[in-house]
């Protein structure tokens, strides 16, 4: 991410969102961060459009470290029931605790993360043993012509959406990094090179 944010993304990110919560993805914005428990953390909270779904917790800590997204989340913390904390970490360096979190949420942010594995692993340790993590995620395709099409896509769609990586394989990543899905739910929303779409839960293996 460049030193200053990412301005010009900051400003359109809630017009886009608008758009595409309306067409499907607040139902799953309401899976993942409704349904957590307890003391909660949100990486890559962006301009806090989750805030609002956040039901039956003890307390929030949202991570985001652009300060421009920032700004836009701290206004939307007014009228909130519940404690909350907003900090500029990055999901790789999580300035809290190990096992501090009974939930993780993490909505369209493992895309952009310059290093998703270091990112998870951050999950992994400040989550209790018996904790959950939840997401919303859109991941490679799994037909090799569209999958072709995200890496060929991938240098523009970079530039213009903040780092967002549109080919990751973030599922089989997730999995790869120690943890266990119990719960997956794939959905086509969004532009073509963005789909498709997961929810799901995870929770981590034993070490």
């Amino acid at each position: 991410m460049p030193p200053h944010g990412h301005p010009i993304f900051a400003a359109l990110y809630d017009v886009f969102c608008r758009y595409i919560d309306k067409r499907g993805l607040a139902r799953y914005r309401e899976k993942a961060a409704g349904g957590a428990t307890g003391r909660v953390i949100e990486i890559g909270a962006g301009t806090g459009r989750n805030f609002s779904f956040y039901r039956s917790i003890e307390r929030l800590t949202a991570t985001e470290p652009d300060p421009h997204m920032k700004s836009r989340a701290v206004r939307k913390t007014r009228g909130l029931s519940f404690p909350i904390l907003i900090l500029p970490d990055r999901a790789e360096a999580l300035s809290l605790p190990d096992r501090s979190a009974d939930s993780v949420v993490a909505t369209l942010v493992l895309c952009t993360v310059s290093d998703p594995a270091a990112a998870l692993s951050e999950v992994r340790r400040v989550l209790t043993p018996e904790g959950r993590f939840r997401f919303v995620e859109h991941v490679r395709a799994a037909g090799p012509r569209l999958a072709r099409f995200q890496d060929f896509i991938l240098p523009l769609h970079r530039r213009i959406a903040a780092g967002c990586h549109p080919n990751r394989d973030t599922v089989a990543l997730i999995e790869r990094e120690g943890f266990t899905l119990v719960e997956l739910e794939r959905f086509p929303l969004g532009p073509t090179w963005v789909r498709p779409h997961v929810f799901g839960v995870a929770v981590p293996r034993p070490r």
